[in-house]
């Protein structure tokens, strides 16, 4: 056993050295010494522990254990990929898996079904939103995280899922068996005419048919009449391929032209240009960004702000401008490391990538040419009608404009579920009687009431703080009146409480309306409810219909 070990981690070095130092060979062999030793200390280390441990040890979990905490130091992107995370790459890269066609989450420690997915195996077999499961096959999921009933719920297509299911309104569970089949998660969530003229089209994901997608839905879109203006929302979209960023680009721009570039410290630099005949050339175009926007997204949002060629609006994206290409470690067990090898930069010359992915200063000794601080100052680049820009992480709008901001109120009633589970109910009840009344005094007015029956406290700012002030309060003597005007104080603040919820009124409905769009038509009717209700969008229909101004932000003559 000694001797198979040591062959597996001489090989393992051996690989592990070759990769690293092919490029370094020539003229830096102190660098190779350094490897060398510091791999034989680690191999040394391994052996001892594995030899003299006073309990045995399973070696190949201890080495993902080394490995893990490796890879942990360097950035969150560089991971270890076995049989589970071949398959989210998957999923990521193709949008394709096998599996029901349902999202789910975690409410109230329960696995509930958030949405089944249009043309699957759930919404077929009648899997509906709200749905609580108790049980995939014979195991419970009251204790497992939505990415492992994830997990259970995915496999082979063909193969059939039984789960145990407790319906809201339905006393007994039931069960029903599912088969697994090819479930297509669209990278286009939805597209329409938001305004006369005016087509609009949300990206999720940058698979490798985001840009057939995206091409076939403004085809579609063309059927129903002439686009005269475009906006692209890439809010939330956390990215993907950077080939499928390239491809989106190019609906818009001719070929030819430089999307993107990378480079790292051993690789020269790769550049990534559009190659085919675009779709909308000349149509004025807006994109909508936000915190959640990230790599992919923010390839295309760069690359159209470097080129003059889109108005960017609402919030600074997430910053993520690294490279990752996945490396096979071994055939047989299908184990991979993904490894970020480089960054990339936007036509202007800009690296799009925040400092912090990586803190270990000892460990990765991070180029200072871009994307840093310089005397508490940032580069700056240029666009190509000469506006300025900076490399402060991430692609800063062209027009900011705010997303929502939550009071207490909204705070307590997202925590609590109360919106899904309010969606949920009034969904079950729509069902069962069309004729209620959903205009906003009904539903605003259901949903107090349906608080009230549920025994839903939204308690006011502060009231912790008051409970503790009471309790040191009574400790002393003659406290009765700073007892009574603690009391007059809380009720006031509850008084207060109230008030703000009946000041919240629009707030609450749009997150109710939001909700009720998803529970009635999943994915896409969240999304072409708040393509109509985004102060986003609305915003960029007025800078589109505005010439002038829209010039005038590119800095057009």
């Amino acid at each position: 056993m000694k001797r198979s070990f040591k062959a597996f981690t001489l090989s393992l070095f051996t690989i592990t050295v070759v990769w690293l130092t092919a490029p370094l060979f020539a003229d830096q062999s102190d660098y190779y010494e350094q490897l060398k030793e510091s791999w034989q200390t680690m191999q040394g280390v391994f052996e001892k522990v594995n030899n003299n441990y006073v309990e045995q040890i399973n070696p190949y979990e201890l080495i993902k254990v080394g490995i893990k905490a490796m890879l942990s130091k360097l950035d969150p992107y560089t991971v270890f990929i076995e049989k589970e995370g071949n398959r989210r790459l998957k999923i990521i890269t193709t949008g394709k898996y096998g599996g029901l066609g349902m999202e789910i989450g975690r409410h109230h420690n329960q696995v509930v079904v958030i949405a089944p997915m249009a043309n699957s195996p759930a919404l077929e077999a009648g899997i509906m939103a709200g749905d609580i499961i108790l049980k995939i096959d014979s195991s419970s999921a009251a204790s497992l995280s939505p990415e492992a009933v994830s997990e259970h719920l995915r496999g082979a297509i063909g193969q059939k899922v039984t789960l145990t299911i407790q319906r809201p309104g339905v006393k007994a569970p039931f069960t029903v068996t599912l088969p697994r089949r090819e479930i297509i998660i669209n990278d286009v969530g939805y597209s329409g005419f938001v305004a006369p003229g005016v087509a609009y089209a949300t990206l999720d994901g940058f698979s490798d048919k985001a840009g057939r997608e995206l091409r076939a839905a403004i085809k579609k879109m063309q059927a129903r009449g002439k686009i005269k203006k475009f906006i692209l929302d890439l809010r939330g979209n956390p990215g993907g391929l950077l080939e499928a960023a390239v491809d989106v680009v190019n609906i818009f721009v001719p070929a030819g032209q430089l999307v993107v570039y990378t480079r790292g410290y051993h690789e020269k630099r790769i550049e990534f240009k559009t190659s085919k005949t675009p779709l909308l050339p000349d149509v004025p175009l807006a994109v909508i960004v936000d915190g959640g926007s990230a790599s992919a997204s923010e390839i295309v949002t760069g690359a159209l702000q470097d080129m003059d060629r889109a108005v960017v609006i609402g919030q600074t994206t997430f910053g993520k401008g690294l490279v990752q290409k996945i490396y096979t470690l071994n055939k047989d067990t299908n184990t991979r490391i993904k490894i970020t090898t480089a960054k990339y930069y936007i036509p202007s010359g800009r690296s799009i990538q925040k400092r912090d992915y990586s803190q270990n200063s000892s460990l990765v000794k991070i180029n200072n040419s871009d994307s840093l601080l310089h005397n508490g100052k940032h580069n700056a680049y240029y666009t190509l009608h000469k506006r300025k820009v900076f490399d402060k992480g991430g692609i800063y709008p062209d027009v900011p404009v705010s997303g929502d901001s939550l009071n207490f109120i909204m705070m307590q009633l997202a925590r609590s579920y109360a919106f899904f589970d309010f969606a949920v109910d009034r969904y079950h009840l729509l069902l069962k009687q069309k004729d209620i009344p959903n205009d906003d005094p009904a539903l605003f007015t259901a949903f107090k009431s349906w608080l009230s029956q549920h025994k839903i406290d939204l308690t006011f700012q502060g009231r912790k703080d008051i409970n503790d002030l009471k309790e040191i309060i009574v400790k002393q003597k003659n406290h009765v009146t700073e007892e009574k005007l603690l009391a007059k104080l809380k009720q006031n603040m509850q008084a207060n409480a109230r008030q703000t919820f009946e000041d919240s009124k629009d707030a609450i409905l749009k997150y109710l309306r939001i909700e009720l769009a998803e529970k009635m038509g999943a994915r896409a009717g969240r999304e072409a409810y708040t393509a109509e209700h985004s102060p986003e969008v609305n915003t960029a229909i007025r800078i589109l219909d505005d010439k002038t101004g829209y010039d005038k932000i590119l800095a057009r003559k």
